[in-house]
């Protein structure tokens, strides 16, 4: 998972002057496909399965987020979010959804904006409003799994605040032990 770097870690990188009242969050469209697909190369150095952006399309659990700047004439995609959403027919109607971030990434140029934290929300808040049962009255439950030694894991533990879930790793096998959840409930 890519994730912008927090106030926490210790890269620094040029941020560009822009105003971030500016950006659009909006649903990844087949235009954006290749855009996103390439961000993500950049960001993380693997390409994307040909599937994963597909099924976030057209899959009626899944959603790809993307933000959108205005730059001249065109438009730039600089960052995106994509997420799954657990939802179960058998689950009684108490039970509420829970989502899963899948990849966040922003451009390094457009960190520290907030703009890692409005995909998020964004992507929620998409997700959720497309499902029979909603999220309770504390905010959807969300979920990210990542390494335990990700460069980024500060983003989400100091810069986000969100919780690290112990119990999570206790249940993976011994050859996922590199691996962590961290939670937090965010209100739409």
């Amino acid at each position: 998972m890519s994730s912008p770097i927090s106030e926490y870690s210790d890269v620094s990188f040029g941020q560009v002057d822009f105003d971030a009242s500016s950006v659009v969050y909006r649903p990844m469209n087949t235009r954006d496909m290749a855009q996103v697909e390439k961000l993500h190369y950049e960001l993380l150095g693997q390409q994307l399965p040909k599937r994963f952006l597909h099924h976030s399309l057209y899959h009626p659990h899944r959603r790809t987020i993307v933000a959108e700047l205005p730059v001249d004439d065109n438009t730039l995609i600089i960052g995106f979010a994509s997420a799954h959403v657990t939802v179960k027919p058998d689950w009684p109607s108490v039970l509420e959804p829970e989502v899963d971030l899948l990849t966040l990434g922003v451009r390094q140029e457009y960190r520290r904006q907030h703009v890692a934290e409005n995909l998020i929300k964004a992507v929620t808040n998409s997700l959720i409003s497309s499902c029979r049962s909603k999220a309770g009255e504390a905010g959807a439950l969300v979920r990210a799994d990542i390494r335990c030694d990700h460069a980024n894991r500060s983003f989400f533990e100091h810069g986000m605040s969100w919780e690290e879930d112990k119990e999570f790793q206790k249940s993976l096998p011994w050859a996922r032990r590199d691996a962590t959840r961290f939670v937090t409930r965010i209100s739409l």
